[in-house]
């Protein structure tokens, strides 16, 4: 049997373990207590921090607390992305990434300082947007046809544009010469501005530009829109047939540039359980959808472990293309 010293140091042990879960019980039932942190790993302005505000306006009604945005540019998305990696896992700071920052730069940057599939907790995967090949229209490219009898009669007889080494556009123009089997001379850019200049005047032959630049610059007299990444065509581009339609399939709806929300690894189920309901509310909330397809993109609204599946495809596929054409980041 038990003494009396005993029981009382077993009373207090159980009183101890009660006190030390109370913490954590609260926290999970009153979050959010205080604002909450939405990281985006690029410069205020730009097409993520656009569609980031958007989520978080959408997520502050739902969650019933604000959500700001803090920009945290660099390193092709990788120090926004690693500082929300490192930070505490209590739902207070969430990331809204891009693909690029999680399956490219880990496999462009050795060193990156974070490992996409074991550092950050999923939530929802909330966003996707086309690729469009633009060319010059001086060019004698009138169509898919003409541009791949070209590419093929002379090796490196056409160019085309990129953001910058390792960038998304090099990387799809880089899957492109794989899925047509052509070589093409790249030309990267200090970013897709620059690029876009150079197109519209004639010193490149193409460039992959984003739904969103491709419908801005659609009336050009000077530019082509010959095909589209994806299922299906852009209803803002009737006329721009897919690469499926065209015989190169695999430039499909798995090129397409996506962005998920993430929180860091660690976070506790029931605070995910919120954020995620909170998240899936504000995406099928029809002023969040209706802001979201005016920037050029479609509403996703899938679940943690879609994101997950997604992010392993995309690393994959990635990586191979990276070891076979020696890609390297600038």
């Amino acid at each position: 049997m038990e003494t009396p010293m005993q029981t009382q140091r077993r009373f207090m042990a159980l009183v101890l373990a009660g006190l030390f879960a109370l913490p954590a019980v609260t926290t999970a039932q009153t979050y959010p207590a205080r604002p909450v942190k939405l990281v985006v790993s690029f410069a205020a302005g730009g097409p993520t921090d656009v569609l980031a505000r958007i989520i978080a306006q959408g997520l502050s009604k739902t969650l019933g607390q604000q959500v700001i945005v803090d920009n945290r540019a660099g390193g092709g998305g990788a120090i926004g992305t690693r500082e929300v990696a490192k930070a505490q896992a209590d739902g207070y700071t969430l990331l809204f990434a891009g693909d690029a920052a999680l399956t490219v730069q880990p496999q462009l940057t050795p060193n990156v300082g974070y490992d996409a599939r074991k550092d950050f907790t999923p939530l929802r995967l909330v966003a996707a947007q086309a690729n469009v090949l633009v060319v010059n229209a001086s060019k004698g490219l009138p169509d898919m046809k003409t541009l791949l009898a070209q590419a093929k009669g002379k090796r490196g007889a056409l160019t085309f544009g990129s953001a910058g080494n390792g960038s998304p556009s090099h990387l799809i123009g880089a899957l492109f010469e794989n899925q047509a089997g052509i070589d093409l001379v790249h030309v990267p850019y200090k970013g897709a501005a620059p690029a876009m200049t150079d197109l519209i005047g004639g010193q490149i032959d193409m460039l992959f530009v984003g739904t969103p630049v491709a419908l801005q610059n659609a009336t050009r007299k000077e530019l082509l829109m010959l095909a589209v990444t994806g299922s299906k065509r852009l209803p803002s581009l009737p006329n721009v047939p897919t690469f499926a339609e065209l015989g190169i399939g695999q430039l499909g709806s798995e090129t397409a540039v996506w962005w998920s929300v993430m929180a860091p690894a660690g976070l506790p189920q029931n605070i995910a359980v919120k954020l995620d309901e909170a998240l899936k509310a504000a995406l099928n909330d029809a002023d969040v959808q209706k802001n979201l397809n005016t920037q050029g993109v479609d509403t996703l609204n899938l679940d943690a472990k879609t994101t997950e599946q997604w992010m392993a495809r995309d690393q994959a596929k990635w990586a191979a293309l990276i070891r076979a054409k020696k890609i390297a980041s600038e």
